[in-house]
């Protein structure tokens, strides 16, 4: 990885990519083997040269022996307080996504029905013509 100059972030635990083959969104690595897998592919990975790895929705105390297990760093999201680093998605944590509350998202701020109320106006006022008017044309 490091060796043909690409930087690469593992991800293990949930990937999203992989929700249809793991059968939903739920908690990963709960089961000892999994676990234990999740360990030894972490391993892989930081020794393969990723400049750091994403644990996704896996039991804490996982992500914490991942974390000290691995010398780069290890970001988690949903993966408890040990990790080196957190991650949450931007739209998640600001609220534009309503319908999507999984265990390990805080919302820092409910924008979600501001923006659905400016972008009401927005299309109301290009529908009437009032968007762009005189002041906002060249």
């Amino acid at each position: 990885m490091v060796k043909a100059g690409i930087p690469v972030m593992g991800h293990l635990g949930l990937t999203p990519q992989s929700v249809n083959q793991f059968g939903g969104y739920g908690l990963r690595a709960k089961e000892k083997a999994e676990a234990d897998k999740l360990l030894h592919d972490a391993k892989l990975l930081d020794e393969a040269g990723c400049f750091s790895i994403v644990l996704e929705k896996i039991p804490s105390e996982l992500a914490a022996q991942v974390t000290k297990a691995v010398s780069c760093p290890v970001i988690g999201i949903g993966a408890g307080s040990e990790c080196d680093g957190q991650v949450l998605v931007l739209h998640d944590m600001l609220g534009f996504n309503q319908g999507f509350q999984p265990k390990f998202l805080r919302r820092f701020s409910e924008l979600g029905e501001q923006v659905k109320q400016a972008v009401g106006e927005y299309i109301t006022a290009v529908k009437d013509k009032t968007f762009p008017n005189e002041e906002e044309q060249y």
